[in-house]
């Protein structure tokens, strides 16, 4: 192929095989940092130029569209960000879902939604979140949020030469000091809620249950053990399917995950307003995990409910046989915990995660083991996912402790106060 260049600023052209031309134009810089190039191919070198000069038009129009004006609102400013981030691919569904509803929900609907950006102070910043913390309604994390969606989006416009200031900055680390302490535990207060061993037993007899027919009472308590015995993600098990099992090594490969997300793609009213998307797990890291004997065995039951499944069959579908969902499973859980006399429990489906990490911990493994294993953080395992008070009866009242390093207690083995 022959490459030429063009008169400077004006790209290169490529001869190609076939007999058509290829022309390259460099159009100036993303947002980014990133050099943009636009491409287009056609029969001759004229007709490239004029398909060159309609990418360009549109080009601008999609630039100037990505800027905002310093008497922009807040929430045009947050959107436009949002905006740039799908185009680019930086989120995933559900996160982009997530951000939406902060915007929605947190911003929008405030005074401080409407301001115009020039506006904006430290100090109304400080307000907004100071007043968020003050009604009490949302979580330490979803207040976070809110303080990361304004602080990225100031951050865009001032890498794209549309602001000189970030107002979120003077603040942020104050605020975040404050947000961290909402969290603080009370002497009697679980670090992170788990199961306690009698729980576990109660709950395990329960999901397998018979009917006086030998059939199970509750479909989905495999399920819910498969997330006991693995640590998994909900939306993990869900995606699973029959090849990923290593029968032979016991192995699990998790690779993908599933949720239920808005349909972008909706044309008219009868189309659903959700559907489930597969994408990649969480931190975007799959991983092959080697399976306890109890998971082997759940499987194993799982497997020979209905028969031979095929490699490309769900291993956790519905009754219907379609992928099951975050909330189906929920429901199923609040019912088997009811039945299971554990109906005070709260913490949905990722009690499970919490009780699986937990237990390795216990039994002697190390933070950053189990954190590859359940496919997290080292730092949001320590955090979110191991407990180290243990939950005591005494005089009729639960107490969550310490134990003393080194003993049974300190392993795990609840145990009734004297």
């Amino acid at each position: 192929m022959e490459k030429k260049r063009n008169a400077k600023g004006e790209g290169s052209f490529t001869n190609n095989p076939d007999g058509t031309v290829t022309h390259r134009k460099s159009v100036g810089y993303k947002a980014n940092g990133r050099r943009k190039v636009l491409t287009v191919t056609a029969a001759t070198k004229a007709a490239c130029i004029r398909e060159m000069r309609k990418k360009e038009e549109e080009w601008n129009r999609k630039k100037m569209a990505l800027h905002v004006q310093t008497k922009s609102t807040v929430v045009e400013l947050c959107q436009k960000h949002l905006d740039y981030q799908v185009e680019n691919g930086e989120l995933k569904r559900k996160s982009i879902d997530r951000r939406e509803c902060t915007i929605t929900n947190q911003l929008e609907k405030y005074d401080i939604g409407s301001m115009q950006i020039q506006a904006i102070t430290a100090a109304e910043v400080d307000s907004h979140i100071q007043g968020l913390i003050q009604e009490g309604r949302l979580s330490e994390s979803s207040i976070i949020k809110v303080l990361d969606v304004l602080n990225a989006a100031f951050e865009w416009a001032i890498l794209q030469d549309d602001l000189e200031k970030n107002p979120v900055k003077p603040v942020k680390d104050k605020l975040m000091k404050k947000l961290k302490k909402m969290s603080e535990k009370k002497a009697g207060a679980a670090d992170v809620v788990v199961l306690s061993d009698d729980e576990v037993k109660c709950f395990v007899q329960e999901a397998l249950k018979v009917n006086k027919k030998g059939k199970r009472v509750y479909p989905a308590g495999d399920y819910m053990l498969l997330l006991l015995y693995t640590g998994m993600r909900c939306g993990e098990m869900i995606a699973l399917r029959w090849r990923d099992v290593d029968w032979e090594n016991g192995l699990l490969t998790i690779e993908k995950s599933a949720s239920m997300t808005k349909n972008r793609d909706k044309t008219d009213d009868g189309d659903n307003n959700f559907v489930m998307h597969e994408d990649t797990t969480k931190n975007q890291k799959a991983r092959i995990i080697q399976l306890t004997t109890e998971a082997r065995q759940v499987l194993r039951s799982l497997y020979s409910r209905t028969g031979p499944p095929g490699a490309d069959d769900l291993i956790t579908p519905t009754l219907s046989g379609k992928m099951n969902t975050a909330s189906n499973l929920e429901h199923r859980q609040k019912v088997i915990f009811k039945n299971a006399g554990l109906g005070d429990l709260e913490g949905g489906l990722h009690i499970f995660r919490k009780t699986f990490a937990t237990q390795m911990y216990e039994n002697g493994a190390r933070v950053e083991e189990i954190a590859a294993y359940i496919g997290d953080l080292e730092s949001t395992t320590r955090k979110y996912y191991i407990a180290i008070r243990k939950k005591i009866v005494s005089g009729g009242i639960s107490k969550r402790i310490v134990g003393l390093p080194g003993t049974a207690d300190a392993r795990g083995n609840d145990r009734e106060a004297s």
